[in-house]
């Protein structure tokens, strides 16, 4: 009866299921708000690479490495050397299709002129221009928790030129 009616030790028993279960909470609650911030960041990057370019009447190989390296300072405090980025100017073939016009790529591989990039449909008018901006992001997350230690985020979005009716690559 006296055992049955001890309360010494009772809260250190709640603790001691508590806490892992709280940590456990804290942890994964960090990991996944660290992923979503990396994935908007990813998005923004995409947007960015893509505005700046669109922003020109014409741009170089320098104003490209230019403009992806000022891209890449939105990933900020992550790190840029997970991302892969690729600038393209496509030509609108069809309601759902665009042709390369040109590609550059930083730690990655640019697309390659002439070929075909399937595209939103009724995005544009055929013989339109677009700029294509594309990130993909390899996320380790700061500690592993269940599972979700390395995940592929990516982002593309197409821009239309702003100056002029494309941008050429001089």
């Amino acid at each position: 009866m006296r055992l049955m009616a001890c309360q010494r030790g009772g809260a250190l028993m709640e603790f001691a299921v508590a806490a892992p279960l709280l940590l456990l909470l804290y942890l994964g609650s960090y990991v996944y708000f660290d992923a979503l911030t990396v994935s908007r960041k990813v998005a923004v990057t995409a947007r960015t690479l893509a505005d700046l370019t669109s922003r020109s009447s014409s741009v170089t190989a320098s104003s490209m490495s230019t403009i992806m390296s000022a891209s890449t300072q939105v990933l900020w405090p992550y790190s840029a050397s997970n991302a892969a980025l690729r600038v393209s100017e496509v030509q609108v073939a069809s309601a759902t299709t665009a042709t390369v016009i040109w590609g550059q790529a930083k730690n990655a591989t640019a697309r390659a002129t002439g070929s075909m990039v399937t595209i939103p449909s009724n995005l544009a008018t055929t013989g339109s221009y677009l700029i294509l901006g594309e990130v993909n992001y390899a996320y380790t997350a700061p500690a592993s928790f269940r599972g979700l230690s390395t995940m592929a985020l990516q982002q593309t979005i197409y821009m239309s030129p702003r100056v002029s009716n494309s941008v050429p690559l001089l």
